[in-house]
């Protein structure tokens, strides 16, 4: 803005100071006038495209980045998900061991409440006496 100002003032003071005629003078100053006038047209026609450019630019960008936090949430939820039934299954196969272990320790523990009862049994039945009772 400040060249056009600038242009002006100049081209007047030129003018106002140039061997020429009135008529001549006041012509000179209205085709510059004319001409800078086109030339601020020219510039805001310009400035128009670049800022419907810009708008359209931004548009995109601002349409790429829903896109791209739109995308981002969806494989988050997708990661979760996946990470959750994992963990539900490692769960239940956990829960299998720990059933697995559990009846096993019980039939190693009534086995060998079996063979220790079997044991004072065949020991009763030998004639043997119970270490602690009297006999």
């Amino acid at each position: 803005m400040s060249f056009i100002k600038g242009a002006l003032i100049g081209a007047a003071l030129g003018l106002l100071f140039a061997p020429k005629s009135g008529k001549e003078t006041r012509d000179d100053i209205a085709r510059r006038f004319d001409d800078s006038k086109k030339q601020a047209s020219e510039y805001a026609d310009k400035a128009k495209v670049k800022s419907g450019e810009l708008a359209q630019t931004t548009g995109e960008a601002t349409e790429n980045i829903k896109l791209t936090i739109s995308k981002t949430a969806q494989e988050l939820r997708e990661q979760l998900h996946h990470a959750s039934e994992e963990i539900r299954k490692e769960a239940m196969d956990l829960k299998d061991e720990v059933k697995v272990t559990t009846e096993e320790a019980a039939e190693e523990v009534s086995a060998e409440v079996d063979q220790a009862t079997e044991d004072l049994n065949k020991d009763h039945d030998h004639g043997s006496k119970i270490p602690g009772e009297p006999g």
